[in-house]
């Protein structure tokens, strides 16, 4: 009968391991929980006639008039989007990038930034963001 002889620095691998794909996960789970609570709220914004618009969790796109409402959490692991540069919204975490209709152009994210149906008010002077449906 062979036994495998297994090393302190083996078990100390493992157990990092374990403790990195746990706090990975809760990591995850917190976003996804701060992010639905969060984006079900309806939220009245400035529309401004800058081509990107920062608020918080919401990113405003105008163009000519025609106006897009994104999430500015960034499809990879959830960091804040605020920075645009040569047309494309720049994640300051890993650097993944989206264009201005929301489509991820440079990874490590691959999925499109969630865009919010909105309606404009009668003075073209704010938005509505219409709470997400449950």
């Amino acid at each position: 009968m062979t036994l495998k002889k297994h090393t302190r620095r083996k078990f100390f691998q493992l157990a990092a391991a374990g403790t990195g794909f746990s706090m990975v996960y809760l990591w995850d789970r917190m976003m996804g929980n701060q992010l639905l609570t969060t984006l079900h709220q309806k939220i009245v914004l400035p529309l401004t006639r800058h081509l990107v618009s920062f608020y918080g969790d919401y990113i405003v796109i105008n163009q000519k008039q025609h106006v897009k409402v994104f999430s500015s959490h960034c499809t990879h692991l959830g960091c804040l989007i605020d920075k645009v540069e040569n047309d494309r919204l720049i994640c300051p975490c890993h650097g993944s990038e989206f264009n201005l209709e929301g489509d991820a152009v440079k990874g490590p994210a691959y999925k499109p930034l969630k865009a919010f149906p909105f309606k404009e008010s009668s003075d073209g002077q704010q938005i509505t963001i219409q709470p997400a449906e449950t």
